[in-house]
This record gives structure tokens, sequence and C-alpha cells, in this order.
């Protein structure tokens, strides 16, 4: 017996043969020979259609994509960035110092966001952050945010600015910071301890010249899903030289003529 899908289904699943000799699955196909009845509270064997709601799940293995692979790869190129800039006393000190101002400076705008957001999970929520994205502050900009920062310290309270340009942070944080961490831009050992963690596995041979031609974007970029750390480096290799290419290419349309 056939069940008929009902309007609110999600997916649609046709079964083959039920004989495992009468299967003729192609290597690294999937055989469903169970499934789940949520009405009934049990599992079933399917009948040659069946119905399978929104919530149905179904792991594939290693390569499939998770559903935060770039969050896991920007985590793991800014934590290493981390784990050079800073030792294991100053992190004890940001997850447990009161009422502390510091500033992390980081490599180029494009990091702004990310390390906010890593040095949240990694610090807490006790601190209040300020980022700045690589743009000039107005003065109301800047004497608001001072404003917020000084009556922030003043109840006690931990912040910290994020920004490639100090300068563009609010005034006040500026000179009340009792710390300045600067992440460096990333070299060759940087990266490669982060395709360690993304991949999880193996090693690569990345040179120092070719992570200078990259921002943040373009490592996380070649972090692909079920991809190993040669293919890894392989990618950051092509980029690099591509975005070199493209360099001298719009440096010479932009050249002025000469009469």
């Amino acid at each position: 017996m056939k069940k008929t899908p009902s309007r609110t289904s999600g997916i649609v699943v046709r079964m083959g043969r039920k004989r495992l000799v009468d299967c003729h699955a192609m290597p690294g196909s999937v055989v469903i020979d169970r499934v789940f009845n949520r009405r009934l509270g049990r599992f079933e064997e399917p009948d040659d259609e069946i119905e399978i709601d929104d919530n149905f799940s179904l792991k594939l293995g290693d390569d499939t994509p998770p559903p935060n692979n770039r969050l896991e790869a920007v985590a793991a190129v800014v934590g290493a960035a981390f784990d050079a800039a800073i030792g294991p006393d100053l992190r004890r000190k940001l997850r447990h110092g009161q009422a502390l101002c510091a500033i992390v400076q980081v490599p180029t705008p494009a990091w702004a966001e990310p390390v906010a957001a890593y040095y949240r999970t990694s610090f807490g929520d006790r601190w209040i952050q300020r980022v700045n994205y690589g743009a000039d502050l107005t003065e109301f900009q800047n004497r608001t945010g001072s404003t917020a920062v000084s009556l922030a310290l003043a109840a006690g309270q931990s912040v910290v600015g994020f920004s490639a340009d100090v300068g563009l942070l609010p005034q006040v944080l500026v000179g009340a910071a009792d710390l300045l961490i600067r992440l460096a831009p990333p070299n060759a050992a940087v990266v490669k301890s982060a395709i360690a963690r993304f991949a999880g596995r193996g090693s690569v041979e990345v040179e120092d010249s070719v992570i200078a031609e990259l921002d943040l974007d373009d490592i996380v970029a070649a972090m692909r899903p079920g991809s190993g750390p040669q293919r890894i480096g392989q990618r950051l290799v092509v980029a690099a030289a591509s975005l070199r290419i493209h360099r001298r290419t719009v440096g010479k349309e932009t050249q002025p003529c000469s009469l």
C-alpha cells in the first residue's frame, strides 16, 4: 500500500526493491531500510513510496558540509591568530579580569567582525564590544561612543574595541585602554595551524609569500567541506597568484597616460 503525500510533506523518497539481491546500488549510494513513523512512535519498514516530513535529517558521511562550515573555518583562522598573539596568562586575564578596557587591533577591516565574534565566544558576554569596520567616526558617533564606554567602565563592566585602525575607535576607549592586543597579519605558521584545526588531519606546506597576498575571506574561501590540507594549500596558492595578476592588471589600467 502506498501513502499519498500530504500538502505539508517536505520530501518523498521512492524506495527500490526490498530484496537485497534485487538491489543494484552504485558505490556510495544510500539505502534506507527503516523509517521512523512519528505518528506511531516506532521504526517501520517503508513501502515503495514513503513520506518524510521537513524535520527529517540523514547523515551521509564526512563529505556532507555542515551547516556552519564557514563559521568553523573562520574560527579556525581567528583562533590560530589569537594563539599566536597572546599567551595563557593574558587569556586568563581576559576571562576573569574585572572592569578591563582592551583594544584588539586586527590586520584589516575584514577581520573586525569575525574577531569580535570569536572574542565573545572565548571570553564571555561580560565584555561590551565596540566594532569599527573601517569607517571614520563622526563627531556625534565619537561623543556618544565615548560616553557609553565611560559609563560602562564606571559601572564596573569590561569594554573591548576592535578595529584595524585604533584611531577609528571612540576617543575615551583609546585613552582608557589597559590592554592593546595586536593581531598580526597571519603568516604561514598561523595558516597551517588553522588548516590543521579545520581539516583535523595531515599537514601542508604554505609559503609566507603566498599568505601575504590574502585577506581573511580569501583564506576562509579555500577551506571547503571534504577538502584535505593539501587541497586547501593548493587553493591558497592559486588564489594568491590570481589576485597578484588582477592587481597588476588593474594597476596598469589606472596608470595615467603620458602624452
